[in-house]
């Protein structure tokens, strides 16, 4: 008897499969970049030791994006990144107490920043082009494969 989901739905079970698995990777390294960015002796360093963490952000928030939606376009993941460091960045300028007790928490200092920046949303931008630039570099493509040479 034929298979009930067909070999294309398998196929690109496969493919959503795959891409999660790169998604997982890219969000793990770039959590690791940017914790390795905040401390000696890279935290010294002038634009990495500045501007590494909220590019880090961003690269592991289009990764998070990629691992819950891994069909989506990468245009639309890229936009849906922005949008959300967007909205984490400008809910920095908030004087919530309950918030504030979150940001008083080192990890909900990690998600949610600090003290509203400009110059962190270009490094918001900086880390989502970077994010797709290796996702189109490493033939990481919309489809979660990687194309035939």
């Amino acid at each position: 008897m034929d298979d009930p989901i067909g070999p294309a739905a398998e196929t690109v079970r496969g493919r959503s499969r795959r891409t999660r698995l790169w998604a997982a990777g890219g969000m793990l390294l770039a959590a690791a970049f940017g914790l390795a960015s905040r401390s000696a002796p890279m935290a010294d360093w002038p634009i990495i030791g500045t501007y590494g963490g909220d590019a880090a952000w961003a690269m592991a928030a289009y990764a998070g994006w990629r691992f819950l939606l891994p069909s989506l376009n990468r245009l639309w993941i890229a936009a849906l990144t922005f949008g959300l460091a967007t909205m984490v960045e400008i809910s920095q300028l908030a004087d919530w107490a309950w918030l504030n007790s979150i940001r008083d928490q080192q990890l909900g200092a990690l998600l949610l920043g600090r003290g509203f920046l400009w110059s962190d949303l270009v490094a918001y931008a900086v880390g989502t082009i970077a994010a797709m630039t290796l996702g189109i570099l490493t033939g990481w493509r919309t489809d979660g494969h990687r194309p035939q040479s």
